[in-house]
């Protein structure tokens, strides 16, 4: 086994997948920095130049160096030790965008430079930044691969105040996953309008409307409608005076669906888009797939949401 899958093992192993963690000594971590190392020998050499140079001022200065590296020690420590960290609701997010990662920091007292990482690979650089006293929300960027249900992986929490004599760290898996609904795309989808049992396909046109009216009974005809309703072809059949009836798609249910015939990524970025139109337009609108996945014509954030979710986990080309 070499180096470096050892040291994936150790990570995950001192990795911690939880909603709520606290920083402490059963979670922490510590070891001297690079600069910590060359402060520790440079104690060791003042302290040798010292004693064997017969002069106290050298060894005066090792041991006010060597107090300083052990206050350092604590202080490092106590920079994180009480920080308390929990998942916060995440955002739903397009594909092909940056991201944020929320996560409430809760703290009692001021804890400057503490560093954020991301260790999956291609994550972005890491964060800085202070957690003041109280509760507050540190958003940290994040790059989704695809759409779908992402998990953000393994974050690094360490930091190296107030000194950088030690570095003190800690790993956290937030088992708070990010939903990525595809891209938004303008283009042709399928438009479905339903009433009183009847379904019509209306248009696969963006943001075109296909008239007012959707047909929707054979009736009688009566002599104070005109003529110029009378269904003549009916007429011709033998099927009497009759009138076609038409209810008005307004108060009909409207039903969207992928475009067929394009690709299914691209057909999904067009619904995307057009489910996004209708809701910001206060529209209730119901959601038709191929696989035979319905979603009942409602309006609202909860409705676009749920919506976006059941496109964002389809299946990808090429995935079983």
């Amino acid at each position: 086994m070499g180096f470096a899958e050892w040291l994936k093992g150790l990570q995950r192993r001192l990795g911690r997948t939880t909603p709520q963690l606290v920083l402490g000594h059963r979670n922490l971590y510590i070891l001297p920095s690079s600069f910590g190392g060359l402060w520790l020998l440079s104690c060791v050499a003042l302290y040798l130049m010292g004693i064997n140079g017969g002069s106290n001022s050298p060894v005066l200065l090792a041991f006010l160096m060597a107090a300083l590296l052990l206050l350092s020690l604590f202080l490092t420590h106590f920079n994180l030790q009480g920080l308390k960290l929990q998942v916060h609701p995440q955002r739903l997010s397009f594909a092909g965008q940056d991201q944020v990662y929320a996560i409430k920091a809760i703290s009692k007292t001021w804890r400057p430079n503490i560093k954020w990482r991301w260790l999956q690979p291609g994550a972005p650089a890491q964060q800085r930044q202070h957690i003041r006293p109280g509760q507050q929300l540190v958003e940290l960027r994040w790059h989704p691969p695809q759409r779908g249900r992402h998990l953000p992986g393994r974050l690094l929490i360490h930091t190296t105040a107030p000194l950088g004599l030690f570095r003190c760290w800690c790993y956290w898996e937030p088992p708070e996953p990010i939903w990525v609904a595809p891209a938004r795309q303008q283009g042709p989808v399928q438009l479905f309008v339903s009433a009183n049992n009847q379904t019509a396909k209306l248009s696969s046109a963006p943001n075109k409307q296909s008239g007012s009216d959707l047909f929707e009974e054979l009736r009688p005809w009566r002599s104070e409608e005109g003529l110029q309703r009378i269904d003549w072809k009916a007429r011709a059949r033998g099927r009497g005076w009759v009138v076609k009836g038409f209810s008005d798609i307004g108060s009909s249910e409207l039903w969207l669906g992928p475009d067929l015939q394009l690709p299914l990524e691209t057909a999904l970025e067009h619904l995307c888009d057009r489910l996004c139109q209708e809701a910001a337009a206060g529209k209730a609108v119901g959601l038709r797939l191929p696989d035979s996945t319905k979603l009942p014509p409602a309006s609202g954030r909860q409705h676009l949401e749920r919506c976006l979710k059941v496109l964002a986990q389809l299946p990808l080309p090429g995935c079983s």
